[in-house]
């Protein structure tokens, strides 16, 4: 993930003067996350890589999330409001949501900014978990979760250094002291200040204070502790910086270790930043499902979820599966 790289575009677009860095963004957990479970992280959002083509119309949020889990199999955990948790997603939030040949994840995406819209905390997401699972649900809630994750910016700290006094050269000087034999003669440098004092510029902290400006500007800004928040804190610290936050904000600001660079894509403005995972090259397989759509006003709210499909109206919904070739 190219850490830097957006960094750079924001400099082009005036929102912070750095030096460009074409690296890689250095990162580690305070406590590294073992091979496996990179492992079942890495499956489960491949599995949301799966193309599916989607046209939900009325549905309920609690139907479209079993119709993505049932096409491609990743492993969920909902938070959903109950009796115990008032924060959580409402099963009956009503979706209209269109897709073609669209990743699983940006469906679910889709559906999630709808059903956001009615939730506290900044809306509704998805993460990571330790086990490998994609939880999803409220900010808020999800906030309960943060590691720590630690980003060498040493190369974004660098400052090119700006001689303000050099000597002239004297052309002129020199090809008239060649002419008449050399040797002897004067020097054709003139002028300058032998000590060539630097111009002054910012401090590394000053430095490192506007890169941290950049990052809470542009990533989730109303999460951090910075602008009022309270799901996430960063500091800097020897050429580094120290992030403690939920997974959904440390993935928009490095994406995933476990996951191609060449199939990270980063969206960046001068006041957004979005990080968007694509599929490899794959064959295609199409299935087809039945979502219900949701019951009609005179029915009461109170209707089973689980009861048959036939009682209700459907909509078909195809999902082309992906098949990796080797």
């Amino acid at each position: 993930m190219n850490f830097r790289q957006g960094l750079g575009a924001a400099a082009v677009v005036g929102v912070l003067t750095l030096v460009p860095v074409t690296g890689l963004a250095q990162s580690s957990s305070v406590a590294p996350q073992s091979a496996a479970t990179l492992a079942a992280q890495r499956q489960a959002l491949s599995l949301m890589m799966k193309p599916m083509s989607v046209d939900y119309q009325q549905v309920r949020l609690e139907a479209v999330i079993k119709n993505i889990a049932d096409v491609t199999g990743a492993p969920f955990v909902v938070l959903w409001q109950d009796d115990r948790n008032q924060l959580g997603l409402d099963k009956e939030a009503i979706i209209t949501f269109g897709a073609v040949d669209q990743t699983a994840l940006t469906v679910l995406e889709g559906a999630l900014a709808q059903a956001g819209s009615a939730t506290t905390g900044g809306g509704a997401t998805w993460q990571m978990t330790e086990g490998g699972m994609i939880e999803i649900g409220p900010k808020e809630r999800l906030n309960r979760t943060r590691r720590l994750e630690i980003y060498d910016i040493s190369d974004l700290l660098l400052e090119i250094q700006d001689y303000n006094s050099v000597p002239q050269f004297d052309l002129n000087s020199a090809l008239q002291s060649a002419s008449s034999g050399g040797g002897g003669g004067s020097s054709p440098f003139s002028g300058g200040n032998q000590q060539n004092t630097l111009a002054t510029g910012k401090t590394v902290q000053e430095r490192a204070d506007e890169v941290i400006r950049l990052v809470t500007e542009i990533v989730e800004p109303d999460q951090w502790t910075n602008n009022g928040g309270a799901a996430a804190t960063v500091r800097f610290y020897k050429q580094q910086l120290l992030v403690t936050a939920p997974d959904y904000i440390q993935r928009q600001i490095n994406g995933y270790p476990f996951w191609p660079s060449e199939q990270t894509n980063i969206t960046q403005g001068k006041n957004s930043r979005s990080v968007t995972f694509l599929p490899g090259r794959s064959s295609r397989v199409v299935q087809t499902a039945s979502v219900p759509s949701a019951p009609a006003a005179s029915a009461t709210s109170n209707a089973n979820p689980n009861a048959n499909p036939s009682t209700n109206a459907t909509r078909p919904v195809t999902a082309p599966a992906s098949t990796d070739t080797k």
